[in-house]
């Protein structure tokens, strides 16, 4: 499992045990349930996270409230006498997940009306900074005096989260407030990628390895000096001749990077690649606007790193449309104020993107999850549901201006209902394009695939 290493901040003490390191998906989860990464950060402060197993990875708020009331009730229950010594401090329980527990009597002094009253004080200013308070107002020797070593240092995990965060360069603060950098997008898109194509134990064997599905391009006769930035695919017959040439005849031969061959490749075809988004209302069942972000960033992450020379944008469309920007993408949630959906003006926005791309091949990918409600008219927006007659009329002749200018289109329905079925596909059959009627947890690799067979085409 990919992990951050924590580092400290200044003045800060140093975090133990469990908090040293942060896995990458407890990041990749919670900013896309959120609008923003300051209420990610809010909630990984209050809540904490838990893994799929139910396994603890990060302490939150939450969990040192719970550790106190569970002191209090064992207090309480002994009354004046001392702690039980079964009642141990932060221990792994048998599953192997972290949790906080108790300190032991050597930790926590007998249970005096003085010691409760401070644990009382405490939860008090806890549960204010629960909800937004400042952290500072909690006084660490004190925390440590009641609640033992290890709680301080998850406070002061849960405390510094921001600043952990900007240390790793996975954020930074600018004039908008605190951003993801492009450096933590590409993290938190690798880490999706891996999450789509994660092995599963029923596959006879993973897709990727069939020869016939390979997207590298294929190797062709001859070689040409190396370039900084090539793959390492080095002809060493060739390499080792031309260092040669250069210092003549004896032993030891000393390569240079002006003396390296490398095998030719064909080109692979480049894409230029819209992604229209649905944000209208009903996206929000069966986290459908969720599946569409994290495949919008984890295609946005691959084309980043393995296809530098594609193009992508995406345009997110409800009853408006807008190009969305790559910071944005984990942030977007469906259209509260703008219910319809403008599918109409979303493909001729993105006609207008593509017709900037010469030497691309072209293709838009719709992700919805029902028909058109929405289109314009004579410059005003025209908008009614169920769908007018007109409004699904002038948006299968915008798909089908799309295919006149050789733009193939895939759409991914997210929808059960028989009218959107039959709609979209005749949508596709008027473009010739394809169509994918899916889940939302189906919805990732089902995409990927479609954009990576695509590769083997040529221009």
């Amino acid at each position: 499992m990919k992990t951050i290493h924590y580092k400290p901040l200044i003045d800060s003490p140093a975090i133990q045990d469990v908090s040293e390191t942060i896995p990458v998906e407890v990041f990749s989860e919670v900013i896309f349930q959120n609008t923003s990464l300051e209420d990610a950060l809010d909630e990984l402060r209050r809540e904490g996270y838990e893994d799929s197993s139910g396994r603890k990875v990060l302490p939150g708020i939450r969990d040192l409230l719970e550790h106190i009331k569970e002191i209090r009730e064992a207090l309480s229950a002994e009354g004046d006498g001392p702690v039980k010594s079964g009642l141990s401090s932060h221990k792994d329980s048998p599953d192997g997940s972290a949790r906080i527990q108790p300190a032991s009597s050597e930790e926590i002094p007998s249970a005096t009306t003085e010691h409760l009253e401070k644990l009382r004080a405490l939860e008090k200013l806890i549960k204010r900074v629960y909800w937004g308070f400042d952290p500072e107002s909690i006084d660490n020797k004190l925390l440590e005096e009641l609640l033992g070593k290890q709680a301080l240092n998850e406070w002061q995990v849960i405390k510094n989260l921001e600043g952990l965060t900007l240390n790793l360069g996975l954020a930074e603060r600018g004039s908008s407030g605190l951003t993801l950098t492009s450096r933590g997008l590409q993290r938190i898109a690798w880490n999706i990628l891996k999450e789509i194509c994660r092995f599963r134990k029923t596959d006879s064997r993973p897709r990727r390895f069939h020869s016939s599905l390979s997207t590298e391009p294929h190797l062709t006769e001859g070689t040409r000096p190396y370039r900084f930035g090539d793959p390492p695919l080095i002809e060493p017959s060739q390499s080792l001749l031309n260092a040669i040439k250069r210092t003549g005849k004896g032993f030891p031969i000393k390569l240079k990077e002006e003396d390296l061959a490398v095998f030719q490749k064909e080109d692979l075809s480049r894409s230029a690649t819209v992604i229209l988004l649905d944000l209208s209302r009903s996206m929000r069942f069966e986290n459908r606007y969720i599946a569409a972000k994290k495949v919008t960033l984890a295609l946005h992450g691959l084309i980043g790193e393995r296809y530098p020379k594609d193009r992508i944008a995406v345009v997110g469309f409800s009853t408006r449309v807008y190009r969305v920007k790559n910071s944005e993408i984990p942030f977007l949630t469906w259209d509260e104020m703008n219910p319809y959906t403008n599918l109409e003006e979303a493909l001729a926005l993105s006609q207008t993107i593509l017709s900037r791309k010469k030497g691309y091949r072209k293709q838009v990918f719709i992700i919805t999850d029902g028909e058109p409600t929405a289109h314009r008219e004579k410059g005003y927006l025209f908008f009614q549901f169920p769908p007018h007659p007109k409004t699904l009329t002038k948006t299968l002749k915008r798909i089908q201006g799309l295919a006149r200018q050789n733009i193939e289109i895939s759409i991914f329905l997210l929808s059960r209902e028989k009218e959107r079925i039959q709609f979209v596909h005749q949508m596709a059959q008027s473009c010739g394009g394809k169509v994918f009627h899916i889940e939302p947890e189906d919805l990732g690799g089902c995409l990927l695939m479609d954009y990576v067979d695509k590769k083997s085409k040529r221009l």
